[in-house]
């Protein structure tokens, strides 16, 4: 197994294993935990998943469970979502952290490309530890004090769930079993023990404790830092390419660029142990 950065603070790229081997995939356990607590998200290349291989890889980084997001499940494996577009209306194309939104955000997530456009579609990921140790000491110990409210209801995620049920009862019962939740606006990974910035733009709807101009303010602040060059890592995605992230400590942008081509993925939720 061969590991190369793609730059410095963030991303791996991983040669030299078929990850739909289970005896090699359980020889480097170890060394693929590390590396992703240690690069945040890493890459693989030219691989075949069906999705229960694709489950059992997920499981390497920790539980996974049905879906829960906003996404409809795989009809023959529903620990995996389906994410098809064809460039418009994802409301994805924002930085964000899945499902901030739920008491216990996946810890992780494993992405597979079945099909993708010749050009365009690239996923962006960037370290929320970088941006938290960016902070003066000041802020930093300001921002630990404060929590803040997540709501899932984006205006895309809505119109998602009305174009998969139009009756509305879907996004009814969506509503009803997850209302808004507060969540720390700086977290310790319960890995690594590192500071993260829990604040995205996409689900962070007010910061507690201040006022509404200050929350504006804050959330602006800290969800635009995901937005700094140094701290991103910019995956161009071929069929058969493979991304695990930390969605604990990173953040991620869906570029919307390909329409109308299509863009197949499935993707698997990761929650901690």
């Amino acid at each position: 197994m061969h590991v190369e950065h793609i730059t410095p603070c963030i991303g791996s790229e991983i040669t030299g294993i078929d990850l739909s081997d289970q005896a090699q995939v359980k020889a480097q356990a170890e060394n693929l935990r590390t590396l992703l607590a240690e690069r945040q998200v890493i890459f693989f290349r030219d691989q075949e998943l069906s999705p229960a291989a694709q489950v059992r890889l997920a499981q390497v980084f920790g539980r996974v469970d049905p879906v829960s997001s906003t996404f409809p499940a795989h009809p023959e494996e529903p620990h995996v979502e389906l994410l098809i577009s064809q460039g418009t209306r994802t409301g994805t194309d924002i930085w964000h952290a899945d499902l901030t939104w739920q008491k216990s955000p996946p810890a992780g997530a494993c992405l597979y490309a079945l099909d993708v456009p010749d050009t365009g579609g690239d996923t962006m990921w960037a370290s929320m530890t970088a941006a938290y140790a960016s902070l003066n000491e000041d802020m930093q110990a300001y921002l630990r004090k404060l929590s803040a409210l997540h709501n899932w209801e984006a205006p895309a995620l809505r119109a998602n769930l009305a174009r998969r049920d139009p009756t509305g009862e879907l996004y009814r019962s969506t509503r009803q079993k997850y209302v808004p939740i507060e969540q720390p606006v700086v977290l310790d990974h319960p890995v690594t023990g590192k500071p993260v910035v829990f604040v995205n733009s996409l689900y962070t709807t007010h910061i507690q404790g201040v006022t509404n101009d200050e929350s504006v303010a804050l959330i602006s602040l800290l969800s635009g830092l995901a937005k700094v060059p140094e701290w991103q890592v910019r995956f161009r995605w071929r069929k058969g390419s493979v991304a695990v992230w930390d969605n604990l400590a990173t953040q991620h942008y869906a570029i919307n660029d390909y329409h109308p081509a299509a863009r197949r993925m499935h993707r698997v939720a990761i929650r901690r142990e």
